[in-house]
């Protein structure tokens, strides 16, 4: 199989992934990137402060997010 073909195959297997997940899973998992990108910024460039600060706020956001629909459960 051609690169091109296994790469779209494996964006199939994401977004069927993606539907059988809860939207506090996929949520959590769009933190987990957040919040490793953020990582990486303070780490490697720490200067690039407005950037820092507008991830964490992000993280901050999709973590109440979560809080808030598993309260509802």
């Amino acid at each position: 199989m051609a690169e091109g073909g296994q790469r779209q195959q494996g964006q199939q297997q994401g977004q069927q992934q993606g539907q059988q997940q809860s939207p506090a899973q996929r949520l959590a998992r769009a933190l987990q990137g957040i919040r490793q990108v953020q990582h990486m910024l303070e780490l490697n460039s720490p200067q690039q402060t407005n950037a820092i600060a507008a991830l964490r706020q992000a993280g901050d956001i999709v973590w109440a997010e979560i809080q808030r629909i598993q309260q509802q459960r």
